[in-house]
């Protein structure tokens, strides 16, 4: 048992995170304290060969683990690429979980594979279940939308998604799948008044979604990795063949620049009212805001496809239910002001596709 981080060594710069890496220890303790959770905190069970930990107490205290096994799972995640370096005589590396990459590679395959393995089987049957919280709201079921198709209770804000949306909100559309702009904004100083639990702004700058057009309710239903994991293959190459496009980049950052936009008119209609409270502040920095958004387009414009991060949230804690893959920017200067409550339940497309070849689904 290797003490105090011997078995591995810090980048040469002597920092613990990868320089632009926007992992919080403090979210990623959630996915870990859910893993816990769910095998009651006897994590040895689902680990046979690599990991131990001190104390039930596993979140607050460090655990032991198989350096190789470490190897493979940081390799499973490049985009959050560690700053460490392994040394191949130590058979164990004692790690605190204060280790943000670590606890985010770790928690991004082990996460999801218990997932997989709890809700398989029972997530499919909620696209029937007319009460689940991912549908529609009940105010909007029997009215019409875009085109004036009716809504029913099983539908969800991406089902049939050209059918019930205005055709400027797809920015690409392949055989199988849609590309969407997230419709809020980036930036979290557009919403003053939001709580800090539940925060509305995107993941990132430029935050974009691909959905499929048949209806596949999660990442753990099996419809998801059929046909040797396909769709997932055909929506990420979906994502880059847009992005090489000539005009893929200009339609991401104009959804963006709209996102921002329409939040902007929102709050002006309010801080114009002298009892709006603290939109009022909103006022102080708008124009930070639009310089911010100036600055960040043209560095978007120069991003590689290992710069985006695809990723998806498992059931049960998706809020929508219909399949839908994430793609963000990951550094952190693409993610100063957005929210990152949700990366403790955003796995890795990565993760998703290891744990599938791991179970003869995926090739």
């Amino acid at each position: 048992m290797a003490p105090n981080g011997a078995g591995f060594q810090k980048a040469a710069n002597g920092a613990r995170i990868a320089k632009g890496s926007t992992l919080d220890s403090g979210h990623f303790s959630k996915a870990v304290k859910k893993v816990i959770y769910i095998y009651n905190c006897i994590v040895i069970k689902v680990i046979p060969s690599g990991m131990l930990h001190q104390s039930s107490d596993f979140v607050t205290e460090t655990m032991i683990l198989d350096i190789s096994f470490a190897q493979h799972i940081y390799g499973l995640v490049p985009c959050f690429a560690p700053s460490y370096t392994f040394s191949e005589n130590l058979q164990t590396a004692h790690i605190s979980v204060d280790d943000p990459l670590l606890v985010h590679a770790l928690t991004s395959y082990y996460y999801f594979r218990m997932y997989n393995k709890r809700y398989g089987n029972i997530a499919p049957t909620y696209q029937s279940n007319e009460t689940h919280k991912s549908f529609i709201p009940p105010g909007l079921v029997g009215k019409p939308s875009y085109d004036g198709a009716v809504r029913g209770k099983t539908d969800t804000f991406f089902s049939e998604y050209a059918t019930h949306n205005a055709p400027d909100l797809i920015l690409s559309e392949s055989p199988r799948s849609y590309i969407i702009g997230n419709l809020a904004s980036y930036d979290s100083r557009q919403y003053p008044s939001a709580p800090l639990d539940k925060r509305p702004e995107g993941q990132a700058f430029a935050h974009t979604l691909v959905i499929p057009k048949a209806r596949v309710y999660n990442i753990v239903d099996p419809a998801a990795v059929a046909d040797n994991c396909s769709l997932l293959h055909e929506m990420r190459k979906h994502f880059l063949d847009f992005w090489a496009r000539p005009d893929g980049k200009a339609k991401i950052l104009a959804r963006t620049k709209r996102a921002l936009d329409e939040q902007d008119k929102k709050l002006l209609l309010s801080t114009s009212n002298p009892n709006s409270g603290s939109n009022a502040s909103y006022l102080s920095v708008r124009d930070e805001i639009f310089a911010h958004y100036e600055e960040k387009r043209l560095e978007f414009e120069r991003l590689k496809e290992e710069d985006f991060l695809f990723g998806f949230h498992c059931f049960p804690e998706n809020s929508i239910g219909h399949l839908h893959m994430h793609v963000f920017p990951h550094g952190e200067a693409f993610r100063e002001f957005s929210t990152k409550e949700y990366d403790w339940k955003t796995v890795p497309l990565q993760a998703v596709l290891e744990v599938e070849k791991e179970d003869g689904n995926c090739g």
